[in-house]
């Protein structure tokens, strides 16, 4: 059965539409504003994870427009992406729009899930753990940390569908519960959202993972 088929609640995935995407800021839903292909940013992180891991292929596990998609593909791996959100992808990169899709059952040998995890609801994480564990051997993970259900980057507030606010040790011990085996943990990954980490060190987790055995 493929994902969008399984009943998992991304806080009403009907939400990631347009407004969501192009005009989340005036409409109080998301910190997006004409959400468009910026290769300053998406170059350097396509650049660090091709440099940082070792793999065949890759899918981008909610990959909204396709960009970093689009950014590995130009730099030659063989990168897809897959999103819950029709409006994305119907407005993905022209290039990528043959290698996104919704969530199906294909595996490939790294999934990298980027700001995901905290649209999840706690309720439902064991599941969505549990299908992105069926879908690839490496994993990179990018989650925005939280303390009392707050998060330290004040800005990921903004986004009415982040429901999961939780520190690096509840996401540590929630990925071991669920068959992962942490192999890198740190607060900085390079290029990949190091904007945000000058004025918030610990604002970010960056988890590198695999199955346990």
């Amino acid at each position: 059965m493929s994902l969008h088929n399984k009943k998992i609640n991304f806080n009403n995935n009907m939400i990631y539409d347009r407004i969501y995407y192009e005009d989340g800021v005036k409409n109080g839903v998301s910190g997006y504003e004409n959400y468009h292909w910026m290769p300053t940013r998406s170059i350097p992180e396509a650049i660090e994870i091709k440099n940082r891991f070792n793999f065949s292929s890759c899918v981008d596990f909610g990959c909204a427009k396709g960009f970093l998609v689009h950014a590995l593909r130009l730099l030659n791996c063989n990168a897809y992406g897959e999103d819950i959100s029709e409006y994305a992808l119907q407005n993905c990169h022209p290039s990528v729009a043959n290698y996104v899709s919704l969530p199906n059952n294909k595996k490939y040998e790294l999934l990298i899930c980027k700001d995901v995890l905290e649209h999840v609801s706690v309720e439902d994480l064991p599941n969505m753990l549990n299908i992105i564990n069926k879908k690839a051997d490496k994993f990179f993970f990018v989650i925005p940390l939280g303390d009392d259900d707050k998060f330290r980057i004040r800005e990921y507030e903004m986004d009415i569908t982040h429901v999961t606010k939780k520190d690096e040790q509840w996401w540590i011990e929630m990925f071991n519960k669920h068959n992962f085996k942490l192999e890198e943990f740190s607060y900085s990954f390079g290029s990949v959202k190091e904007k945000w980490y000058k004025n918030y060190p610990y604002g970010n987790g960056f988890f590198i993972l695999t199955k346990k055995s």
